[in-house]
């Protein structure tokens, strides 16, 4: 099988973590982001809930490393906490579509 180039975001613990060491044990190459970078080393900057123009920078940046992503891994999540009625319509339905495809896999 020919190598394959992972991005793998939120690998600091659980599946993120597990990814980012298993893949390079198989001969692929792997390209982390994570919020905390103090946490790892050799990983790119990304933080999910900021905008879209910088999500797709950080994309941009992990695809010019290598040229390609074969495997995206999109460990990283996140949850707003409060009422129901306090929080921004924009992260209240990110919430309901995370939980929704979480539980539909």
């Amino acid at each position: 099988m020919s190598q394959l180039v992972w991005l793998v975001t939120g690998p600091s613990s659980g599946f993120g973590e597990q990814f980012v060491h298993s893949s390079p044990a198989r001969g692929d190459k792997v390209i982390a982001t994570a919020r905390k970078l103090e946490k790892l080393t050799a990983i790119l900057q990304l933080d999910i809930t900021n905008s879209q123009q910088s999500i797709q920078e950080t994309t941009a940046t992990a695809i010019s490393i290598y040229g390609k992503v074969h495997v995206l891994v999109n460990n990283a999540s996140y949850m707003a906490v409060g009422p129901w009625e306090t929080l921004d319509t924009k992260i209240s339905l990110l919430n309901l579509i995370q939980t929704y495809s979480a539980r539909s896999r």
